[in-house]
């Protein structure tokens, strides 16, 4: 394998956040964030931790080294997962441009809505902004950074946390 192939983006940002929301979308509650379904739903290989086999992840390359991470997340040890984690990353130090790979909160807020979600804020905490977007049965939470600067009024989607109300 060449050096090129082995760095070649596994996805664009716009393919990534489009399978996520596919899975916000299709949800139905906790069960549904199986690594299983969310390999389904995704078409990302959700891999078991070598330290928690009841933990799950994927990770991936995006464009000009950019990177992202899909992790279940459990609250409380030996609980089933009911949340969901997408982050995304650059290789470099320090703050770098996001322009590769923004996504404005547009994306999710547009579908979401649509979709019947309510949609509140809080205030923003060291240069983050949140949006929470809630429905009966599932929970996400939209966090936004500046795409050139950390304070910058054009922001992008940095991390996404989907969680499900357990089914019962």
């Amino acid at each position: 394998m060449t050096e090129s192939a082995a760095l070649k983006p596994a996805l664009s940002a716009q393919q990534l956040h489009d399978r996520v929301l596919g899975l916000i979308l299709s949800m139905r509650g906790a069960q549904d964030l199986s690594a299983q379904n969310i390999g389904e739903r995704t078409g990302l290989q959700m891999k078991p931790y070598p330290e928690d086999p009841l933990k799950f992840y994927s990770v991936g390359t995006l464009p000009e080294d950019w990177y992202f991470s899909l992790v279940t997340q459990k609250p409380i040890s030996g609980t089933p997962h009911n949340a969901l984690l997408l982050s995304t990353g650059h290789k470099g130090d320090g703050y770098s441009d996001r322009t590769p790979v923004c996504i404005g909160l547009d994306h999710y807020r547009s579908a979401l809505s649509a979709a019947g979600f309510k949609e509140s804020q809080r205030a923003p905490r060291l240069g983050t902004e949140y949006r929470f977007f809630r429905s009966e049965k599932v929970s996400v939470r939209v966090e936004l950074q500046g795409r050139t600067k950390l304070y910058d009024k054009d922001l992008c989607v940095t991390r996404v946390f989907i969680s499900g109300k357990p089914q019962g």
